[in-house]
């Protein structure tokens, strides 16, 4: 209905076919990842959407791009637009075409509230009863989100930056150096870790490292523009928006105000704002061919373990370290290449672009060598800061951003909004480690910490936590989202 009076109303020469053309493009479009991979456009997916093009991540953009998308933007899109372009319309004067284009308006309009008002029983208890099915209204939706998403920037462009935590100074039970790695996973959703009870062994390495494993942690959102602000983000997630996050301080900002040194190693599309005052290294922006984990463009996470020597002897060796690493971990919907053939361990194993392609064993079997591969990376990483911690404090916090869907019920990949999203993309895998030494000098107590691994858990935690591994004291933290004390 709002379609059809938005074309009477604007449909004039020179603009009716133009305009139901682009519609029946972008709906085309809209309803290919609706329908086929069960991807909603709300304002978190236009961020995510925004962020990409924002950060020219090519790859990603490409890897979206495959044969059944375009078959059905040509069946759905190009085809009644060849119509739309066939069939001719006639004008009449324009005072002529400016009454009958209101007759029918409301004519049109009469009719709609005739048939709702005889049926308003119905029609109300069905509108309250299935308000989900709204998000799946195309274009209109898509077209609310967008607005949205502007009005959002709006408000952030006016306003200026918040700092909070401007009371934090580090007080420090041993004069030991601490060098920490966190790392930003990337899609990992909980369900395919054997660490979190998976019959499959995805964790073999890790399962020998003393780690501590979180097993009921929610994610903040389902995109990474929207949640890899979160996770460094002194707001709740109830209290949590991009736009709010990013007009005040974060907790690398206040790591760095209390003389923790801080970098951020990309080998993702960015850091979504959050290293924005920090500095960052993009390893994806400009992969180096000559690298020995260089594959079709990009590299593979384990290029991040060979930087830490780079990064760390450019820093001042005698302030605290925070190294946070972002990795492309199971990012889709190509997961096959997110890990040298020697990972390839669960065969066969889906090589298109498109995963509905596949079959759901073969999409589960690409999707756990992704996260082998992962336990590979963490567990070379956990090894790397062993061999630091002779005079160093040492220790590693792994969290995912947000899960994924391998196609149960229709829906693949993720970002659907979080009122709908199904818990394989909202339960995230979390894991700390830290070095003996670091146990000691900070007087852990390891069979607390493990007491916490069935506690309910979720990215408020992170921020909290990072605070109190580095000994900063401020206002602005919270003794019951800190992972190291119960």
């Amino acid at each position: 209905m709002v379609i059809a009076l938005l074309l009477y109303v604007v449909g004039q020469k020179f603009i009716l076919k133009p305009l139901a053309i682009t519609l029946l493009l972008f709906s085309a479009t809209l309803s290919y990842f609706t329908q086929e991979i069960g991807v909603i456009f709300d304002i978190d997916m236009v961020r995510n959407t925004v962020e990409t093009i924002k950060d020219n991540n090519k790859q990603e953009a490409t890897e979206l791009l495959s044969y059944p998308l375009v078959k059905h933007i040509v069946f759905y899109g190009v085809l009644p637009s060849l119509f739309v372009l066939w069939v001719n319309v006639s004008y009449k004067k324009i005072f002529k075409e400016l009454v009958t284009r209101i007759a029918y308006i409301i004519g049109f309009g009469a009719v709609v509230v005739a048939l709702i008002m005889m049926n308003f029983k119905y029609t109300t208890y069905f509108s309250r009863e299935n308000r989900d099915l709204r998000v799946y209204l195309t274009p209109l939706y898509a077209f609310d989100s967008i607005k949205g998403y502007v009005k959002s920037e709006q408000r952030k462009h006016k306003a200026s930056l918040k700092l909070i935590g401007q009371d934090a100074k580090q007080n420090k039970p041993s004069a030991q150096r601490s060098i920490g790695i966190m790392i930003v996973g990337e899609t990992s959703r909980a369900e395919n870790y054997s660490l979190n009870g998976y019959s499959r062994e995805t964790n073999p390495k890790l399962k020998k490292e003393s780690v501590i494993y979180y097993k009921n942690t929610s994610s903040c959102g389902t995109s990474t523009a929207y949640s890899v602000p979160c996770m460094f983000s002194l707001l709740n997630r109830d209290d949590y928006s991009p736009v709010k996050a990013s007009l005040q301080s974060n907790s690398l900002d206040i790591l760095e105000k209390a003389g923790v040194e801080v970098i951020w190693i990309d080998n993702n599309s960015s850091c979504k704002g959050v290293c924005e005052r920090t500095g960052e290294i993009n390893i994806r922006k400009n992969p180096d061919p000559e690298s020995p984990f260089y594959s079709d463009g990009e590299e593979f996470d384990e290029v991040l373990v060979g930087k830490m020597d780079e990064v760390l002897s450019k820093m001042n060796s005698q302030q605290d370290v925070l190294v946070v690493l972002h990795v492309l971990g199971s990012h889709g919907p190509k997961y096959y290449k997110r890990y040298p053939d020697e990972f390839s361990v669960f065969e066969p194993s889906c090589k298109k672009s498109s995963p509905q392609e596949c079959t759901d064993q073969e999409i589960v079997n690409t999707y756990d060598n992704t996260i082998l591969y992962t336990d590979h990376v963490v567990s070379q990483l956990i090894k790397y800061l062993k061999e630091q911690q002779s005079e160093n404090d040492t220790f590693l916090i792994y969290a995912s951003d947000h899960g994924e869907s391998l196609g149960e019920n229709g829906v693949y990949l993720h970002g659907l909004p979080y009122f709908l999203a199904p818990k394989a993309q909202t339960h995230v895998p979390m894991l700390s480690w830290f070095s003996e030494k670091y146990i000691k000098n900070q007087k852990i107590d390891m069979s607390a910490m493990k007491n916490i691994e069935e506690e309910k858990t979720s990215h408020d935690n992170l921020s909290h936590t990072l605070l109190s591994v580095f000994n900063v004291e401020t206002t602005e933290y919270k003794k019951e989202y800190d992972l190291l004390v119960r």
